[in-house]
């Protein structure tokens, strides 16, 4: 299993002002100087990703992207490829997220956007996760199927960098109260893994790292750690310093 825990910071449209976001990564870098044992992430709009970069700059703090274009030609007017994200610093992606689905990404889409990320470079961290709860089991083979479609056939030495990233729709958003609880993520955590070891091999699935995402917060990041994630993909709380310097503090 991979050593680092890892946390995720997908400010989405909470950080919308250039010179708010720019201090907050002075800050951030300031207070996680020294912390060990845990990677950051930070996924800010794509119009800051340049100016979070250089802020960032020789830091242990990796910038990324909360989005990628599907497409390999070029004729697609406001699409951001793989290539242009490298080059304003990004060393990561978010594919497949909750949010993105819901705007219209299918399967499909994931897929081929986990094809351009892969090919770009770039650390790509795959989201899944069910809509709702089902009391006959049926959102196992929903998550069954997003993995499938996502990591059939895809060779296993271009996935060494892979993140998963399960993320239950219908925790997001929401406070520490509204999260998942351990019992319940400690069992899909274990089906995701599982799941993986079908698609790739045991060596290849121990080598990815899990993520949670659904209302993480300092006051449940411990209980959700507990349930055997990697890390957590942080939402709302990423663009509190405070909020997301805890919860980095408790991956250490």
């Amino acid at each position: 299993m991979a050593k680092k825990r890892l946390v995720a910071g997908n400010w989405k449209m909470y950080m919308a002002d250039a010179a708010e976001a720019r201090k907050f990564a002075v800050g951030l870098r300031r207070r996680t100087r020294g912390f060990s044992g845990v990677e950051v992430f930070l996924a800010p709009p794509l119009p800051f990703i340049a100016d979070i970069a250089k802020a960032l700059e020789s830091s242990p703090i990796e910038v990324g992207a909360q989005i990628i274009s599907a497409h390999e030609d070029a004729p697609h007017t406001g699409e951001v490829s793989g290539r242009m994200l490298k080059g304003a610093g990004a060393s990561f992606v978010i594919v497949g997220h909750s949010e993105r689905r819901a705007s219209g990404e299918t399967n499909d889409v994931v897929r081929a956007s986990l094809e351009r990320a892969v090919e770009a470079g770039l650390t790509p961290v795959l989201c899944v996760g069910e809509r709702e709860r089902e009391a006959d089991g049926e959102h196992f083979a929903f998550i069954e199927a997003q993995l499938s479609s996502a990591l059939n056939n895809f060779p296993k030495n271009l996935l060494k960098k892979l993140v998963v990233a399960y993320e239950p729709v219908w925790a997001i958003g929401k406070s520490s109260v509204g999260a998942m609880k351990a019992p319940e993520l400690e069992e899909m955590v274990i089906f995701v893994r599982k799941t993986l070891t079908d698609l790739l091999d045991r060596k290849a699935a121990l080598n990815i790292r899990v993520l949670y995402g659904g209302s993480v917060e300092p006051g449940n990041a411990s209980e959700l750690l507990a349930a055997g994630v990697n890390g957590f993909l942080v939402g709302h709380a990423s663009a509190d310093l405070n909020s997301f310097v805890q919860i980095i503090q408790a991956c250490k």
